[in-house]
């Protein structure tokens, strides 16, 4: 039950997302709503590769590069999340950024998150669509993790 939530709202940010236009267009559910398929009504293949500490871990440079690499593999999604699991709340990204100030949701830190918006950018050029994760459950309830 839990993967069936987390596959739902993933596929629910995927298709609901003006960033995940391509040269074949949105992406929707089938009329038959058994599969995923480009605008014109032809099936969408999900070969998602995981980069979940894509925005975190690596730099411009390296993420198009990434990108460049599994565009040429034939991947159709790139699955990021957007606060890191693995202190991504605290340590800087490969730019010194943290996604928040001071540890304050209300106050995002727009030099982090310029990061995730080229990034997403990057994806589009190279015909990828980015299934992308806001965050991990421990940044809203300390059940698991390091949480805030």
């Amino acid at each position: 039950m839990r993967h069936g939530i987390v596959f739902l709202f993933l596929l629910s940010q995927l298709t609901a997302s003006a960033q995940r236009q391509t040269a074949t267009g949105r992406l929707k559910i089938s009329p038959d709503g058994r599969c995923l398929v480009h605008g014109g009504g032809e099936p969408f293949f999900w070969l998602g590769d995981t980069a979940w500490e894509l925005f975190h871990r690596l730099d411009g440079p390296q993420i198009r590069y990434y990108l460049d690499n599994r565009a040429a593999k034939g991947f159709t999604v790139i699955q990021a999340v957007v606060l890191a699991e693995m202190d991504g709340l605290k340590t800087p990204n490969r730019y010194g950024q943290t996604p928040f100030r001071d540890l304050d949701p209300s106050r995002p830190n727009e030099g982090y998150f310029q990061l995730v918006d080229s990034t997403i950018g990057w994806a589009k050029e190279r015909g990828l669509y980015v299934g992308l994760l806001p965050t991990w459950g421990d940044k809203v309830t300390q059940l698991w993790g390091r949480g805030l």
